[in-house]
């Protein structure tokens, strides 16, 4: 049988030694919560939106779709990788999802509805070495939760205690940990479509937070005194009105678009958290009504031009900024912020690197030989 073969040479018995010791760590949604804490997200954020506001990070986003014979279904890869020298790692996080066409909300599955495909691939910077790989589940929740966590930190009142959420997911429940940490938050107020949503969301965070948490029945409640607004939903379209504001409000929100106009144009501070650049690939010349395009454009284009639109540019402010304290948070107790938190890498390399380390000390997660990711072929 013909086939290629390579002219060998000596190789590196010493390295091969080495490395037979070494492991990569595979850590599940299981062992992830075991390890990793609120208080370790905010302060590896912290420490992670400090390091990219002085350059000493890196960050890149994309998107490949693919559109499916229905016309209306996408697929959609994205990779998203950051590296953080100060710990000597870097990151990606990859996505692999189908995309039913919903204009409402979105709308999302691998595989089967309720069934997702989230990886993150942990390297070291010092010497190459693929260190873990992780699922991306808690991770998502908690490192997305501690950036609106330090928005609150820098950005909502010092004496806020009334918080108010819409939604009732993973992102709402993280979302009020975070903030609860940051702020004496002694009274939550809770919307979602669903009413028994609600009402188990209520009853659930009240025991986890020892704090009073009301469902309320109707949108305008979440926001009537709250002094933090957190929409924390998959909504496509606003889930509360600007007009309801009251003074002193900061808001966080997970997608732009669970804000509508008003919210921008009431604002006196905007801060955002998206990645500096972010590529769309589309596998089709001419289609483009992919989830999150309109008119041709991209979600992130679309949110960019919409904060053109409506806020002034001295208004506008990257997290970091706001961190480092070149931008203040808030000039006074009667000013409106708002955090919109559309995703960084950064915040999945600082998170995975301490649920790694962490998992390490405690003996956690599935070792698999070092051996298996490395070759002995050139590219």
């Amino acid at each position: 049988m013909e086939g290629i073969r390579y002219v060998t040479y000596r190789g590196n018995p010493e390295a091969d030694k080495e490395i037979a010791g070494r492991s990569v760590l595979f850590i599940d949604n299981e062992v992830v919560p075991q390890v990793l804490t609120m208080e370790d997200c905010l302060e590896v954020a912290e420490d992670a939106y400090r390091e990219f506001g002085l350059g000493y990070a890196t960050a890149s986003r994309a998107h490949h779709h693919v559109l499916q014979p229905d016309g209306r279904t996408w697929y959609r890869w994205g990779p998203m990788a950051a590296a953080l020298p100060k710990v000597g790692a870097l990151a990606i996080r990859i996505k692999s999802d189908m995309y039913p066409h919903a204009r409402d909300r979105v709308v999302k599955y691998c595989v089967a509805p309720g069934k997702f495909s989230g990886i993150i691939l942990l390297y070291s910077t010092r010497d190459g070495a693929l260190l873990a790989i992780m699922n991306d589940g808690h991770i998502q929740h908690m490192r997305v939760a501690a950036a609106g966590g330090l928005s609150a930190k820098y950005m909502a009142r010092q004496d806020a205690s009334t918080l108010g959420v819409f939604g009732t997911a993973g992102m709402a429940a993280t979302h009020a940990w975070a903030i609860a940490k940051v702020r004496p938050i002694r009274t939550m107020k809770v919307y979602s479509p669903n009413p028994e949503h609600r009402r188990a969301f209520a009853r659930q965070m009240g025991q986890d937070l020892g704090i009073q948490v009301v469902a309320v029945d109707e949108p305008r409640e979440v926001v009537k005194g709250a002094d933090i607004v957190a929409a924390c939903t998959s909504s496509r379209v606003p889930v509360f009105r600007g007009e309801w504001l009251e003074p002193g409000t900061h808001v966080v929100s997970v997608i732009p678009d669970e804000l509508d106009d008003d919210v921008f144009r009431r604002c006196h501070r905007y801060v955002y958290s998206r990645n500096p650049t972010s590529e769309n690939y589309v596998a089709h010349p001419e289609a483009r009504d992919i989830p999150g395009w309109e008119d041709g454009e991209d979600l992130d284009t679309r949110w960019v031009l919409r904060e053109q639109r409506l806020l002034p540019e001295e208004k506008v402010a990257f997290l970091s900024d706001v961190v480092l304290g070149k931008v203040p948070g808030r000039a006074s107790d009667e000013e409106i912020t708002v955090f919109a938190s559309q995703g960084i890498p950064i915040q999945f390399t600082a998170t995975a690197y301490r649920v790694y380390e962490k998992a390490r000390e405690k003996g956690l997660g599935r070792k698999l030989p070092l051996a298996w990711f490395l070759q002995d072929i050139s590219d």
